[in-house]
């Protein structure tokens, strides 16, 4: 506990001088007790001792009396006693302690004294102010008794007095010499604490680092001053340098700034060298491509043979896809970021399948492969998705797989997990395999299982990756599983939302279930040995006896058509027969013709074909046509009343540009070569529309718009004039919006984009009558002039016109073909729609709608599309609010309808 006088607020001079005085103060008075205390055990001691003399003394003397018991002699020889002051009281004892004589001032009191000098204390020196002191009395060396003296103290006071009068000045002197030694001592130490002190204050006061503490001596407190002036000199150099590097810092920021200047130009010139040729390259990619896709769409459109109608549409849309692709590619911020955007609309699982199997089944056919998809009863009929990007994933596991199979086959698989719902397609193959050490990285970018496989089969290793990446960002995983010499599966596990469920086939009671498969392709046995298990069928090798149970009941044959051709006859005991032969293999329709066959499968086997058949089989209905016309196209709007003006270099694009608009009814087209030209044309004539190529000679499109749109800024009229260009980054739109330009329309296009750009810019042209009269004839494409697809008043489901109509074409198997794409097609437009009014998408109702309406008109579906034209109408006016489930009561009319054509079919059958 600290004392008062050493609180930290009083000075360390003040703090020092108290402790010294208070030190020396308490040394003091402690010595001065000891000093009196000693002076009186002297003085007691010196009485004591001079008292014991004088006992001796009267010993010696009264010895012969008291050895005499002569009590007379005995006091005679105590009177002295009298003489001598400081003694008050004397006696002589008998050895047995009785008195012999005595002489004093009274009667002894053994309190009173100090006996025998026991007891010496001061405080009993204070308390009696007497001594004691004895001596034996000896006679002949024989004791005969003892003296007994008593003195007087009385002095002692005096004597302490003196002792603490000597002490107080030996104190006095004491405390003197100690403030002496503080107040050197405050000179020699807080002196230069104070200096010290004072160094620092103006230190932090005025922040001069060039001030210096007084250094006076080499003991702590100088260490201390040296050490300041040392972190004082350090800071004032330190700040020397700062100030030195301040005043070169701004020339130092202005080098690097030109150096950061120089290399944010260098970065933004490698970007923009980048973006030119992403812009070249997109331009020379797109172009062409422009020809082949619109020019793929309008074949699709055209009257061909059913097959090489497939074949156009298959090159349609893998132009679509590709497209797509190559505008991932191109949009090099999307990859440099990492991201990929994913559609989620409406998608076929079995129409993906069919898409690969078909793209690739020319190099399977090549390679000697047989392909083939197998698609599980319970995969929807629709799902939620990417439909480029799941083509694109399938394609690059099946195109992987051919490459690397040299015999046997190549099959996709695709299947419904019942424990977490996922999407799961595996392709297969009976290929090179894959060691297990390069399992692990075969996913890998640029990886392949060794650098003999690139130089033998070729490849970069990027296709893996890609699927990868595409699966991982719809939220599923790839795997796969391999053993070199026996092949690998890749597999790709997807979580999808049904947009439409599944709808099995299931074979009916009465229909015989033993069926043969008697073809050479192991997958395509393989896969469709599935589908006929899952319908109820018992599949059989060619060589297995029909099971006796069975009874005289036929078995069912799928048989190569090559092999039926060559037997010669049909097999014995054969229900119905279906043979399956390649594109082109007149096999086929020679066993039709001939009787063999009732139906025929195309090789590779798509869904598309292979479910109406089987749903035909298991019904035990008559067999459709082993091949299809395709539902007609969406009616486009007609601008017979328009003008255009085509500015393009390529020849190419122009002839695009002129059939695409002719399909919109749009006829009267002036075309022209370059961007000079396009003015020139402009101002000699009036158009409705301008489509403006971006890169042209002479003068390019966007400085041909600015050029017409400065002439047209002293009149009122303003031409709508669209960016037609192959580049597909931001600069072109942001070019097109600079020129004045109303929008853009990429290349390639396809009609439906070119008519809802007429339809957004010309809409007070579009022709209603005309569309009228193009609709009624494209749903009349094979029908007898004057029939209608409404003829009939009747509240019938079906137009009796235009059925009589398709009955009549050919061997009466038309109305056979299309009604199977009917059945196929019909349900997934009808889910398309149903996805567009679930969302009110007003312009994908239109479409929606339009294409049920089109296919539906084209079979005399008059209920049906007398709905379906209601809704259009509406939705493209933007005023459909027709709820989700009025496609409830579109299906049961299509379902009603389909049940009445197949009806009519079959009672055209029996007639025939």
């Amino acid at each position: 506990m600290h004392l008062a006088w050493l609180r930290s607020r009083r000075s360390l001079a003040g703090r020092l001088a108290l402790a010294v005085t208070g030190a020396v103060t308490a040394a003091l008075v402690l010595a001065a007790a000891l000093s009196v205390w000693r002076e009186v055990d002297r003085y007691a001691a010196d009485k004591q001792a001079a008292l014991e003399a004088v006992a001796q003394v009267f010993a010696h003397g009264g010895a012969r009396a008291t050895a005499a018991n002569d009590e007379a002699a005995a006091a005679a020889s105590l009177r002295a006693i009298g003489n001598v002051p400081s003694i008050v009281y004397g006696a002589i004892e008998r050895p047995d302690g009785s008195v012999l004589a005595e002489q004093g001032i009274g009667l002894r009191l053994t309190q009173d004294a100090a006996l025998d000098g026991a007891d010496l204390s001061l405080l009993h020196l204070f308390a009696t102010q007497s001594l004691r002191a004895t001596a034996p009395i000896l006679e002949n060396g024989r004791p005969v008794g003892r003296v007994v003296l008593i003195g007087e103290t009385d002095d002692i006071r005096d004597h302490v007095w003196a002792a603490g009068q000597n002490a107080a000045l030996a104190a006095l002197l004491a405390v003197a010499i100690g403030i002496g030694v503080s107040f050197y001592l405050q000179r020699s130490v807080t002196r230069p604490l104070g200096a010290l002190t004072r160094t620092m204050e103006a230190v932090r006061l005025r922040h001069d680092y060039t001030q210096r503490a007084p250094v006076e001596s080499d003991d702590e407190v100088g260490a201390l001053a040296r050490t300041l002036n040392d972190l004082l000199s350090a800071v004032n150099e330190r700040d020397h340098r700062l100030a030195a590097h301040s005043a070169h810092l701004e020339a130092e920021v202005q080098a690097r700034t030109a150096d950061l200047r120089e290399a944010k130009q260098a970065a933004d010139a490698a970007n923009a060298a980048k973006s030119t040729f992403l812009a070249t390259m997109s331009h020379e990619i797109r172009t062409p491509m422009n020809g082949v896709l619109v020019m793929a769409e309008l074949l699709a459109s055209a009257d061909l043979p059913v097959r090489q109608r497939r074949y156009a549409e298959v090159i349609a849309r893998s132009g679509r896809s590709l497209l797509a692709i190559i505008n991932d590619i191109l949009d090099f911020a999307k990859v440099e970021a990492g991201k990929l955007d994913l559609e989620r609309v409406p998608v076929c699982p079995a129409e993906i399948a069919d898409t690969v199997v078909t793209l690739f089944a020319e190099r399977a056919r090549a390679a000697g492969l047989d392909l083939a998809a197998d698609i599980a009863p319970e995969v929807p009929q629709a799902i939620l998705g990417d439909p480029v990007r799941l083509g694109q994933v399938v394609s690059n596991f099946v195109s992987n797989a051919l490459k690397f199979t040299e015999a046997g086959h190549v099959s996709v698989r695709m299947a419904l997990d019942a424990g977490d719902g996922c999407l799961v397609i595996a392709v297969t193959d009976t290929g090179i395999g894959i060691p297990q050490d390069k399992l692990a990285t075969i996913f890998s970018a640029f990886s392949q299982a060794d650098q003999s496989t690139t130089r033998r089969f070729g490849g970069t290793g990027l296709g893996l990756s890609i699927a990868q990446q595409i699966i991982a960002a719809m939220g599923g995983t790839v795997a796969v599983e391999s053993r070199v010499g026996a092949g690998s599966t890749f597999s790709a596990r997807i979580p999808v939302t049904v947009a439409e469920p599944a709808r099995p086939i299931l074979r009916h009671g009465t229909v015989p279930a033993a069926i043969v498969l008697d073809t050479a392709g192991p997958a395509t046995r393989v896969a469709l040995a599935a589908s006929l298990s899952a319908a109820g069928f018992a599949p059989v090798a060619p060589v297995a006896p029909v099971a006796a149970d069975r009874g005289a009941a036929p078995a069912h044959w799928v048989r190569d058509a090559a092999a039926l051709v060559a037997a010669g006859r049909r097999p014995d005991r054969a229900g119905r027969v279906l043979v399956l032969a390649g594109a082109g293999d007149n096999a086929a329709d020679q066993a039709l013709r001939s009787g063999l066959a009732d139906a025929v499968l195309r090789w590779p086997v798509i869904q598309a074909e292979w479910r109406p058949l089987l749903a035909a089989l298991a019904a035990g209905d008559p067999f459709t046509a082993s091949a299809a016309v395709a539902v007609a196209t969406d009616l486009l709007p007609q601008f017979s009343g328009a003008r255009v003006l085509v500015a393009d270099d390529s020849a190419v694009n122009r002839e695009v540009a002129l059939e695409a608009l002719a399909r919109c009814g749009v006829t009267d087209v002036v075309t022209v070569e370059d961007g000079a030209a396009a003015v020139a044309a402009a101002g000699a004539q009036r158009f409705d529309l301008i489509l403006m190529d971006g890169s042209m000679p002479v003068l390019d499109g966007f400085a041909a718009a600015r050029t017409i749109r400065q002439r047209e800024a002293a009149t009122d009229r303003r031409t709508p004039i669209v960016a037609l260009t192959a580049h597909v980054l931001g600069e072109a739109a942001e070019a097109a919006e600079a020129a004045g330009m109303n929008g853009t329309l990429l290349k390639p296009f396809t009609l439906r984009q070119l008519a809802d750009l007429l339809e957004a810019h010309v809409p007070s042209l579009r022709d209603a009558a005309r569309e009228a009269a193009v609709g009624s004839e494209e749903a009349r494409a094979a029908l007898p002039t004057g029939a209608s697809p409404e003829a009939s008043p009747d509240g019938d489901l079906l137009d009796a016109e235009v059925l009589d109509g398709l009955l009549g074409l050919g061997d009466g198997a038309f109305l056979d073909r299309v009604l199977d794409l009917y059945r196929a097609q019909g349900p997934v437009a009808l889910a398309t729609l149903r996805s567009a009014l679930a969302v009110s998408d007003q312009p994908a109702i239109a479409r929606a709608a339009h294409s049920l309406k089109s296919m539906s008109a084209n079979i005399g579906a008059r209920a049906l599309v007398a709905r379906l034209r209601a809704i259009e109408d509406a939705a493209r006016n933007a005023a459909c609010a027709e709820p989700q489930e009025a496609c409830d009561g579109l299906e049961t009319l299509l379902a009603a309808t389909i049940r009445d054509l197949e009806g009519r079919t079959r009672a055209q059958a029996v007639a025939a």
